[in-house]
């Protein structure tokens, strides 16, 4: 969808950008101009720069535009018109990431990274902007992007609607079999179990994904991207079949495959669901809806027959890429240095309840976000390569299929392998 949307409208973006540009924005201009997408976080970003004028005497202005949606349609017809500011992120996949690397509009950071700096930094968010010698996409191998905080996606649970259903809080699920049990009695106590925003499809894929890698491990998954292992296999039709089990055991909040995640958030702060698939960014949201919430956060539970570790989605979090045609690009690069130094990290990470980017800072997090934080070595690494969008989609599309009862997982695995042979006979 938002795709089809910056096709559409990159030719009337080009142009009035280059008319809104030449107006107030431009009579705006810093030394260095950062563009973003986190209204939660403007205010906290503004404070910063005011302190980084008064010690270094460099003018930065964060301008936000959101939705996310807006905000890339503003970045891709910015590109188009040459006109991006010195800090920015394009968004996306690597695909994206790589066509901007490729017109000359993302600095390699490489060489400005050293040790001291490196080492302050999560290694995993670090390694989402990094591309390996041996990357598909023909980037020079090095260092691309600087994050400024991190995420992880676990399940959050409400503490006292657990007690309310005559669960011991202290106890959550720690195996899917536990998880179904739970989910049962608490729509038996009238509580709805479980939340997300699985109208958004994303989510639901990345739900799954802990458990692909929870069956297949790496090996497996890169294997089945390659077409060695059919989609129709057994063990992805057991992963498709955690959306049936959880249909069956009546845990799905109402019209949960229709709702946003902003919406699926609102539910779970209000105490009308007692658990809730979630990024780490949530601790921050529920805060701003219910700062009273009595909650925690626990990884997916594995399967009891599943030979590897459960992952979870995250790691990257927010990164920021330096335009390499702007001319004050030194400028950008230094005060990425000076916001993900330790006291810039620890003021940001307490003022907007996210995980900073530099570990060195985990020790001042509230017990919720440190829990999240304890968990970012078991995120997804970063694969060498990707399965096609068009899979992805179908296999997204097919979970939501199953989530409502349109269709078997047998038939979504079906589905899904008939797309994967014709993207293979298209190579």
């Amino acid at each position: 969808m938002i795709k089809n949307k910056i096709i559409i409208s990159i030719a009337c973006l080009s142009l009035s950008f280059i008319a809104g540009c030449s107006s107030k924005e431009l009579k705006n201009k810093a030394d260095v101009v950062i563009w973003h997408w986190m209204t939660d976080r403007q205010d906290a970003f503004e404070e910063l720069a005011r302190k980084y004028k008064d010690e270094t005497g460099v003018s930065v202005k964060f301008l936000v535009f959101a939705p996310s949606e807006v905000y890339v349609q503003k970045i891709w017809g910015a590109a188009q018109a040459n006109l991006l500011p010195e800090i920015y992120s394009p968004l996306g996949d690597d695909r994206k990431y790589t066509s901007f690397i490729k017109a000359g509009q993302i600095a390699d950071l490489t060489s400005v990274v050293d040790d001291e700096w490196k080492n302050k930094i999560f290694p995993k968010p670090l390694e989402q902007n990094v591309f390996s010698p041996d990357n598909e996409w023909g980037i020079k191998a090095g260092i691309y992007g600087i994050p400024i905080d991190v995420n992880s996606m676990e399940i959050f649970y409400n503490k006292d609607l657990f007690k309310k259903a005559g669960l011991d809080p202290d106890y959550p699920p720690k195996t899917w079999d536990e998880f179904i049990e739970i989910g049962k009695k608490l729509r038996q106590a009238g509580i709805q179990p479980f939340v997300s925003g699985f109208g958004e499809a994303w989510l639901v894929g990345a739900f799954a994904a802990s458990y692909e890698w929870n069956i297949f491990g790496q090996d497996g998954i890169l294997a089945t991207i390659r077409g060695k292992i059919p989609y129709t296999d057994p063990r992805w039709i057991k992963i498709l079949n955690i959306y049936k089990d959880m249909r069956d055991a009546g845990m799905f909040a109402s019209g949960i495959v229709t709702m946003v995640n902003k919406d699926a958030e609102r539910v779970f702060a209000t105490e009308k669901a007692a658990m809730a698939l979630n990024g780490s960014w949530g601790v921050n949201v529920y805060y701003q809806m219910n700062p009273n919430l009595n909650y925690g956060v626990i990884l997916p539970p594995p399967m009891s027959d599943g030979k590897y570790p459960i992952k979870i989605w995250g790691g990257g979090g927010s990164s920021f890429n330096v335009n390499l045609k702007s001319p004050n690009k030194d400028k950008a690069i230094q005060f990425l240095r000076w916001i993900t130094d330790d006291k810039q990290q620890i003021e940001l990470s307490q003022k907007t309840h996210n995980i900073p980017s530099n570990k060195r800072c985990i020790d001042v997090l509230s017990p919720v976000l440190y829990d999240l934080a304890s968990n970012l070595d078991k995120t997804f690494p970063k694969l060498p390569i990707l399965e096609n969008w068009k899979i992805v989609n179908a296999k997204n599309l097919g979970m939501q299929a199953v989530i409502i009862g349109e269709k078997t997982p047998e038939q979504v695995a079906r589905e899904i392998q008939k797309e994967k042979e014709r993207e293979m006979k298209e190579k």
